[in-house]
């Protein structure tokens, strides 16, 4: 059974809101205050960007043919994951190949960050303890599907989204935070591509339909997710600080789809700044998620383990990670596409994310390259379905350019190479000419293969 694309699109537009994990869930960090009077503070952050974007390159692939034909003239066939299923496999786009199957679209989007307003009011609740409260608003700028019927009016596709919306109460004892929030697990890539690649930068486009960009999340950065819940921070013990949360429980749709329990995630950090000029960070995490049937006693449980670190040394900044789990996707921790599991027997498959991103600062301007890639595992059952090429692994390659003309205003021009590679389907023969029977063979038939290059260029006004 395949997973459709809007429940695909809807599920992981939810979770791969970059702009409100970094932007809306830190206020404290670039916060415009409003009003401050009677012990009440009122402030606002965000920022707005637009890209011209340039992409050229493979649509997504066709079945590779099979050779094995019988007396009539006919041979196995199978399905592509993630062909018309956005966030699942590849980069799927609207229509715009040309007889060979090329691609060539120019697009304006949305930055790694969309347009993003944020409005938080606090106030002390006691000598030692702060209450906050925050929302944060998200939006794009593209057109939804290159159709404008559907930009009119009251469309969903352009209106202003929730992403963020938590009270939160800090003191010396650390903070709870209570309400729709990023996720811990997946922050500490997401971090890096935030602060050293795609900050003022769009990277890979996500989908083609609209969204905001990805930098290189889905090419080994792992994207936190979204959802209601409970985290509390503690302080800092030199230099020690954890997190502790209880989420909201997520489905895999057409899978499991009981999931009576709650998610725990968590994270252990340690930063140090050993001289005005060098810090470093370093950071594990962990996500568990049990599932079950329903109307049965058949479980199973997502999970997931994580680790990276940056290190800041003068004009260097350098940082990686890597995360493993059961369950978790591409693109976000508990994704719903049809690469996490097995349409037939719900089994999930085991992702592996690598990623390395470094930058060069030189007053105000800025020099990124990364590099990162995920793979998926095959399942036993992948190995013998022969109406199937699961995807294999997605690698993105990213460079570029941001210079600061003030403390609001960013230029900058990226570049990004992204590639998709396929398993490939199961090498089989009908074993009559009717194609009753299938036969397996040994072997594989040869895995698809889409590239595509991205070149962006535009401008980010932040407050």
């Amino acid at each position: 059974m395949r997973i459709q694309s809007s429940l695909v699109r809807s599920s992981v537009l939810c979770g791969l809101s970059v702009s409100a994990y970094l932007l809306g869930t830190r206020p404290a960090a670039a916060e415009l205050t409003l009003v401050d009077k009677d012990g009440w503070t009122f402030y606002t952050n965000g920022r707005i960007n637009a890209f011209f974007s340039q992409a050229i390159g493979d649509d997504f692939p066709p079945p590779t043919p099979n050779p094995n034909v019988n007396g009539a003239g006919n041979a196995p066939g199978h399905d592509v994951v993630g062909n018309g299923q956005p966030f699942t496999a590849g980069y799927v786009t609207t229509n715009q190949a040309n007889a060979n199957n090329k691609y060539i679209e120019q697009r304006v989007r949305s930055g790694f960050l969309a347009t993003v307003t944020g409005f938080g009011i606090k106030r002390k609740v006691s000598e030692t303890t702060t209450a906050n409260g925050y929302v944060a608003l998200w939006g794009t700028a593209q057109t939804f599907a290159r159709d404008r019927t559907q930009d009119m009016g009251r469309s969903t596709s352009k209106g202003f989204d929730v992403r963020a919306g938590w009270l939160q109460l800090e003191g010396p004892w650390g903070s709870v935070r209570a309400g729709r929030q990023d996720g811990v697990f997946g922050g500490i890539s997401t971090e890096i591509d935030y602060l050293y690649g795609h900050n003022y930068g769009l990277g890979l486009p996500c989908v083609d339909d609209y969204y905001a960009s990805c930098g290189h999340i889905g090419t080994g950065a792992l994207g936190p997710g979204f959802a209601a819940g409970f985290v509390y921070t503690t302080p800092s013990f030199s230099g020690f600080k954890l997190q502790a949360a209880l989420f909201d429980p997520v489905r895999l749709l057409g899978a499991w789809l009981k999931v009576n329990y709650p998610r725990p995630e968590g994270t252990l950090s340690f930063e140090q700044r050993v001289s005005p000029t060098v810090m470093f960070k370093l950071v594990a995490e962990g996500m568990y998620q049990p599932m079950g049937n329903v109307g049965s006693d058949q479980t199973t449980q997502v999970w997931g383990v994580s680790g990276g670190g940056r290190l800041e040394a003068g004009p260097i900044r350098f940082g990686a990670s890597v995360f493993r789990g059961t369950g978790l996707g591409a693109y976000v921790a508990i994704q719903n596409a049809s690469s996490s599991f097995d349409p037939k027997t719900n089994e999930l498959r085991s992702f592996t994310g690598l990623y390395a991103q470094s930058a060069f600062v030189f007053g105000p301007a800025q020099i990124s390259f990364g590099v990162g890639r995920v793979t998926a595992d095959q399942l036993e059952a992948d190995k013998v379905n022969t109406g199937i090429s699961n995807l294999k692994s997605q690698t993105g390659i990213s460079l570029a350019f941001y210079y600061h003309i003030n403390d609001y205003l960013v230029l900058g021009v990226d570049y990004f190479r992204f590639q998709s590679d396929w398993w490939g389907a199961p090498n089989a023969r009908f074993t009559d000419d009717t194609g009753s029977t299938t036969e397996l063979l040994p072997g594989y038939l040869a895995g698809e293969k889409q590239v595509l290059n991205f070149i962006n260029a535009g401008a980010t006004f932040h407050w």
